[in-house]
């Protein structure tokens, strides 16, 4: 039987030949895991500085973070001469459009987005809009001679009638409306 001897190491080599170890927050690391603690910790505090500037606006107070203040060139005479004849075209279009808008609300009044009513205009010629000033709601409009508009609107023939006023005038009467009226046919089964 061959004796097998075991070279030990004494306690100091042994310790010297294993990696170094480092205490953080009660964990222990090695040199390598310290590295990259030490990196994770560098990074997260780049995030908050570049949030912290961000929040701030601080970076606005940098030189390159300001106003353009100078472009690349400053043109010509004749770059500025076209632009000032673009922008008295500009000036005319938005004056004539504003003229043309101001006379067509004169002679075609619009329903909303629909536009012309299609169902025709009944409305006296005396009629006009009046804008004053209510206590309760601020600046209004009234419409003034509208009683015209309203005795031309009953003794017209294809105007629709459909107010209370008229259906009672008329003697039209209808149901009294209830929840889950008995009276009502669906066609099709409700789900």
């Amino acid at each position: 039987v061959a004796d097998i001897q075991i070279n030990a190491l004494p306690d100091k080599e042994l310790a010297a030949s294993a990696p170094k170890m480092s205490s953080l927050f009660g964990q222990s690391f090695t040199s390598e895991q310290f590295m990259w603690v030490v990196l994770d910790f560098m990074m997260l505090g780049a995030v908050a500085l570049c949030f912290c500037c961000w929040t701030t606006d601080v970076y606005r107070l940098l030189p390159g973070w300001g106003p353009i203040r100078k472009f690349d060139s400053d043109g010509n005479e004749n770059q500025r001469a076209r632009e000032v004849l673009l922008h008295r075209e500009y000036s005319g279009m938005k004056a004539s459009a504003a003229a043309a808008a101001q006379q067509s609300q004169q002679v075609h009044k619009q329903y909303g987005t629909l536009g012309n009513p299609t169902w025709g205009v009944l409305e006296s010629p005396n009629q006009h809009e009046v804008t004053m000033h209510h206590p309760v709601y601020g600046e209004v409009k009234t419409r003034a001679n509208f009683e015209e508009t309203q005795s031309l609107r009953a003794a017209s023939d294809w105007w629709a009638k459909d107010e209370p006023h008229y259906m009672a005038k008329a003697g039209i009467k209808r149901e009294k409306l209830m929840i889950n009226e008995p009276v009502v046919i669906c066609t099709s089964a409700m789900v």
